[in-house]
């Protein structure tokens, strides 16, 4: 690693842990282009409705943090699951139109960055894999039943993660999503200031609408 990027690096984990900073990368996929990874023996994949999402966080099946089950209710949002029997070890959600900033941040919630999506666009977000069943690509594999299901009217799929989270970077590279650009969200309170990338206006995407400050694309 080059050391002025070794630097930065740890500049923007110092600002991160004191929630002045949050830079995420944006990425693009169309379905089309999807390279679907094989679901490994013993898993399976389905998406679970309201009812069953509540009964799973009451039996301790779920986590808590894996969402409100009101939040499939408003059919603007989808989450999948896997599962090795029944309890689940890895979980997707995806949205269609808008996700708000407070359901898109890296540390600082209050740095999220809202995004608003174009027709037949859907916005991955709120992903997660136990420790124990990571590496076998579950995110894929849940991108690829949301896709093969037409579990939502999509065609292309967005996302971003933190700058510094490269396992997951490999692993939408891995299924062929590109990077659109950088998100940085800087500031406090309505002390804000927002560095957009200028490419996602390209693909119709209208990002940190919600966000105070200055907003500045590049």
């Amino acid at each position: 690693m080059k050391l002025p990027l070794f630097i930065l690096r740890v500049a923007y984990t110092l600002a991160r842990r004191f929630k002045i900073a949050d830079a995420t990368r944006l990425l693009h996929l169309e379905a089309a282009d999807f390279l679907a990874p094989t679901l490994p023996d013993g898993y399976t994949l389905r998406s679970p409705g309201a009812g069953e999402l509540f009964e799973l966080i009451q039996a301790g099946k779920a986590p808590a943090e894996i969402g409100s089950p009101r939040s499939v209710s408003s059919q603007r949002r989808v989450v999948v699951i896997t599962t090795p029997e029944n309890d689940v070890v890895s979980y997707l959600w995806i949205a269609i139109e808008s996700v708000d900033a407070n359901e898109n941040f890296s540390r600082a919630r209050h740095l999220g960055t809202s995004v608003h999506l174009p027709p037949r666009a859907g916005f991955l977000f709120n992903a997660w894999t136990h420790p124990d069943h990571r590496g076998k690509r579950f995110i894929g594999c849940m991108m690829s039943y949301i896709i093969e299901n037409q579990l939502v009217d999509t065609d292309t799929l967005i996302t971003t993660m933190d700058w510094t989270n490269e396992k997951s970077s490999r692993a939408f590279a891995h299924v062929g999503m590109k990077p659109i650009g950088t998100v940085i969200r800087l500031g406090h309170g309505p002390l804000q200031l927002s560095l957009l990338p200028r490419a996602a206006s390209q693909f119709g995407l209208k990002l940190a609408c919600q966000a105070p400050g200055y907003k500045f694309a590049f």
